[in-house]
């Protein structure tokens, strides 16, 4: 499904650029927020900050299998006899997990810099809940003063942004609420710092298809799409030093279920054009019964094994291959 129509320019391997991959970044809403989380936690030598839109702690379901049902409830929506996940819990297993070499020394994240949004009028994933994020990535050392927390908008359940999408206290999909607010912007200058003002993306980048399937391990259930998608600044493609940030869409807002809508009119890809990132938007689908993933959701809850946390997690080390390979680090290839 193209964004350009026929000038959508297709190519079976996803190429490299001049990236210094130092300055990366992820973000995501809903699903893609607590698999941003993840990743960033995972991975921190690597990143340098995370937007985390309607999403819980990280390791919030933990490994409970026969508990799973009160652990995806506890991090989405609590009743009140349940209550929120308990981040000094989360915390603890994250220090565990660095410890066993995991996941990276969580003391990286110490000048990250993190985004926290909540909507007060979500119904899907609780504020109570997104406010324990906070509390988690406070107890991993990030300063309190790097951590920019937006909570009182009254919003739903969506990215949100300045002038697309539907009304701005809604929980539907396509899930991107028109709120006049570019959270895009928002997210970006919060991990960047000052940048330059958005410009067209048509005019000044391409987006390109790319093959997901070469970083997939055909052995495991990743859940993930055979394309993603990436958008190129004109200035990446002439030498400059670009940086990448990656986009994770939410449940039901692959581009199987939404066309071209999350990874075109979020607004990222104008913040881009101006200032030398290049957005990657991979993909995830929806999976059959067995593999429990219905809704194309990103794995925050185990469905795709045992590692879906940590650096060998199926689709967390699909997205590391993804990054290496765009600043030409690593050649990926699946039999």
């Amino acid at each position: 499904m193209s964004l350009w129509h026929s000038e959508l320019h297709a190519t079976t391997r996803l190429p490299g650029f001049n990236v210094d991959i130092k300055q990366s970044s992820i973000s995501g809403v809903s699903s893609g927020a607590y698999m941003a989380v993840q990743f960033h936690v995972a991975f921190s030598s690597t990143l340098v900050g995370v937007g985390i839109v309607a999403g819980g702690p990280y390791f919030c379901t933990q490994d409970s299998f026969f508990a799973l049902q009160y652990r995806i409830i506890q991090c989405m929506n609590p009743y009140f006899w349940i209550g929120p996940p308990d981040p000094e819990i989360l915390h603890g297993f994250a220090v565990q997990f660095a410890e066993e070499e995991k996941i990276d020394r969580l003391v990286n994240m110490e000048n990250d810099k993190v985004y926290i949004f909540s909507g007060t009028k979500d119904t899907i994933v609780s504020p109570k809940v997104v406010e324990q994020t906070k509390i988690f990535y406070t107890l991993a050392g990030v300063k309190e003063s790097n951590i920019r927390a937006v909570n009182h908008v009254n919003a739903g359940h969506a990215f949100l942004t300045d002038d697309y999408g539907g009304e701005c206290d809604i929980s539907e999909a396509p899930f991107i609420n028109d709120c006049d607010l570019d959270q895009a912007g928002a997210i970006l200058e919060n991990i960047h710092g000052e940048l330059n003002g958005p410009v067209n993306a048509k005019e000044n980048g391409e987006i390109f298809e790319f093959s997901q399937t070469e970083f997939i391990d055909s052995s495991s259930t990743t859940s993930m799409s055979d394309t993603g998608y990436i958008y190129v600044p004109k200035t990446c493609t002439t030498g400059s030093i670009c940086k990448i940030h990656i986009a994770l869409h939410g449940c039901l807002q692959a581009a199987e279920e939404i066309s071209d809508q999350y990874y075109s009119k979020t607004g990222y890809n104008e913040w881009a054009a101006s200032n030398n990132i290049i957005v990657l938007y991979p993909q995830v689908k929806k999976s059959g019964f067995f593999y429990s993933n219905p809704n194309g959701c990103w794995d925050w809850w185990g469905y795709t094994g045992e590692d879906y946390y940590n650096r060998d997690g199926a689709q967390m080390a699909a997205l590391m291959g993804m990054l290496e390979r765009l600043a030409g680090r690593r050649i990926v290839v699946t039999e």
